[in-house]
């Protein structure tokens, strides 16, 4: 019985210094990357200072040769098939398939698709052209362009910005944010403040400090409308055929 007695003594003595040395551990931090290889990849990321340039590069693909990567060319960039980069381009950029240099002011023309960060200048393809973040210019193509704040005029066949001001068209849809200008398509949106003239079939503003002309016509604050039916959501008759408005 003492044996026993001693023996569970024991066990007991022996799983409670376990338990206490597993709570009192430290977890074992992992290994961080190795410095010199992260300096290296932010390095890459960086553009290269406007003193260094080049009048003209031919580019296999984005990033080939990698020097194309960050350049800046002040002249002629051209893809062979497809350009791109974060570089800068003070000219040209055109090629077959893909135009896609970050910052352009100038030209950026393709066949297929045109994309950039920010835009001064013109901007052409035949399927869609896409600005991230800041466009002044022209933006123009037969399918698809998508602007961020713009400035200028946008045309194709759906037409879409933030927030605009000057001339926004196309044969099927245009939407933006706030507006300023001449908005003009089958269906036009704009989700935020406008002020100037829509004209379409089916004309839609979250508040209208202008002209609505169209087949159907439909404000949620004020506004001045000329159209088969005119809804106005805070005036004092809200659905009118011919004309309605709200100060």
């Amino acid at each position: 019985m003492k044996l026993r007695q001693f023996i569970l003594f024991a066990g007991a003595i022996c799983a409670s210094a376990t338990l206490s040395g597993a709570a009192t551990a430290e977890p074992v931090a992992p290994t961080a990357p190795a410095e010199p290889q992260a300096a290296a990849a932010t390095t890459q990321c960086q553009m290269r200072p406007l003193s260094e340039w080049t009048p003209f590069q031919i580019v296999f693909f984005p990033g080939v040769p990698s020097a194309t990567e960050n350049s800046n060319v002040f002249g002629i960039k051209t893809g062979q098939p497809a350009s791109g980069g974060i570089g800068r381009v003070f000219g040209l950029e055109a090629s077959w398939i893909f135009s896609g240099t970050a910052h352009i002011k100038g030209i950026q023309a393709c066949w297929v698709h045109c994309q950039n960060d920010t835009f001064d200048g013109i901007q052409s393809s035949f399927v869609s052209c896409l600005n991230f973040k800041e466009f002044r210019g022209l933006q123009a193509t037969l399918v698809y362009c998508q602007a961020g704040d713009f400035m200028g005029a946008q045309g194709s066949l759906v037409s879409i910005a933030g927030n605009w001001t000057g001339l926004q068209s196309a044969l099927a849809v245009s939407v933006t944010g706030d507006g300023t200008g001449f908005q003009a398509a089958g269906v036009n949106v704009v989700n935020g403040k406008f002020t100037g003239v829509q004209c379409g079939l089916y004309s839609q503003v979250e508040e209208s400090n202008g002209l609505q002309l169209g087949l159907v016509n439909v404000s949620k604050k004020k506004g001045f409308q000329f159209g088969a039916i005119n809804y106005i959501a805070d005036a004092w008759i809200p659905v009118l055929p011919i004309f309605n408005f709200s100060f």
